[in-house]
């Protein structure tokens, strides 16, 4: 039974009603004190099912459960009333933006604003192009994504007018730019990029995000991936460092290190510190930090895909004792990594599980290399949906 499965058993078993499988937000209709009693016992309940060692420590309440995300998304449907902007899975409005509790009030009113002007004629082009519509950061810093289908003229001139009135609205929209998916995916912002075409197009503003973390700012470009719960970031950074300590006179490889955010807050206690990330634009960020905090002798990045060749052939044994940390995406790690990991023998590892229903395979490969966990830190930092982020750590 999967991890959103045990949570809905747990639902039905203590009275609570809850909307459909594939709503985004099923528990956002819960009181958070209720919703975190519930992922606490689902969780509980969920360890021994799948056989896994030991019992995890309670989950690590959020610190704002609603209106939290920093990364928002609606799918765009053109209409005869004009463009509706929603979830996939769930009614679409004939026009205007699907409400969320999980969004700040600031990106709910920048998706009416273009539901709004994306109807109106001068620039149904870009409504006819547009896949996703996605709204990133904090107000008075919010970063607009339009996705779209298509790049010429027309979408262009149309992006330039929208572009006009996103700049004079009072909602805190800093920057803006197309990304191009000729594919229409599902993922909104698709990782397979068209060759030998422009893909992506500033519209205005700078060509950077940012985030601060344990007094540290950090830029990276808007497509790439940062927590979507910016409020967690100092829970969530504190907890890695407090797991991989002490880190004094160990060198620390961070894997799946995007834009350096453990790297430059709990790698900071380590003698060196290589991160490695198969996203370029994230690891030029990285370096790019590193420079400009004056670390780049001791916090260095490397650009590869993880799996167990590119370990073995690519990444030196550190001098003397070594520590790993692992974020890998929702889909978790390639066959093999862990092998290949625990043949460089670090002292501890911390692997940070972001779908629940992964640890039980991610936890079966650390036990055949050789290594057990010794904790589990389930932090929520998807409140309102059956997520939780799970920090595991290992030693031989």
């Amino acid at each position: 039974m999967s991890f959103a499965d045990t949570v809905r058993a747990v639902a039905e078993r203590t009275g609570l009603g809850l909307p459909p499988a594939q709503h985004p937000e099923p528990l956002a209709g819960l009181d958070y004190p209720t919703e975190l009693a519930l992922k606490r016992e689902a969780l509980a309940a969920f360890w021994p099912a799948q056989r896994l060692p030991g019992r995890p420590e309670p989950v690590v309440a959020a610190l704002a459960p609603r209106g939290y995300r920093t990364t928002s998304k609606r799918r765009a449907s053109l209409g005869p009333k004009g463009l509706a902007l929603g979830f996939p899975g769930l009614p679409t409005p004939a026009r205007g933006a699907a409400p969320s509790a999980l969004d700040p009030p600031e990106h709910a009113a920048v998706y009416s604003l273009l539901a709004d002007r994306l109807s109106r004629p001068p620039v149904r082009p870009l409504a006819t192009a547009l896949n996703w519509a996605v709204v990133r950061g904090q107000a008075p810093a919010l970063a607009v994504i339009l996705n779209v289908r298509v790049f010429d003229a027309r979408v262009v001139r149309a992006a330039k007018l929208l572009a006009e009135a996103l700049q004079a609205a009072p909602a805190g929209v800093l920057a803006a730019f197309l990304y191009l998916d000729p594919c229409g995916s599902d993922y909104y912002l698709e990782a397979r990029r068209p060759a030998g075409t422009l893909s992506f197009k500033r519209l205005f503003g700078p060509e950077w995000l940012q985030v601060e973390a344990d007094g540290v700012r950090l830029r990276f470009p808007p497509t790439v991936f940062s927590q979507v719960n910016g409020a967690m970031l100092g829970t969530m950074t504190a907890a890695v460092r407090e797991l991989l300590a002490p880190l004094d006179g160990l060198s620390l490889l961070d894997l799946y290190c995007g834009y350096g955010l453990f790297a430059f807050t709990a790698g900071r206690d380590a003698a060196h510190v290589l991160g490695i990330d198969f996203d370029g634009p994230a690891i030029e960020a990285a370096r790019g930090t590193a420079a400009h905090l004056g670390c780049a002798d001791r916090v260095r990045f490397l650009a590869g895909r993880i799996d167990a060749d590119f370990l073995v052939e690519r990444v030196r044994p550190a001098r003397g004792g070594e520590a790993v940390l692992l974020d890998p995406p929702r889909q978790g790690t390639a066959e093999g990594v862990a092998a290949a990991i625990a043949d460089r023998r670090p002292e501890r590892v911390v692997h940070i599980c972001c779908g629940t229903d992964e640890i039980p395979r991610e936890v079966a490969a650390w036990s055949a290399a050789g290594y057990v966990v010794r904790r589990a830190v389930p932090l929520d930092l998807f409140p309102g949906t059956p997520n939780l982020e799970t920090l595991l750590l290992l030693t031989r």
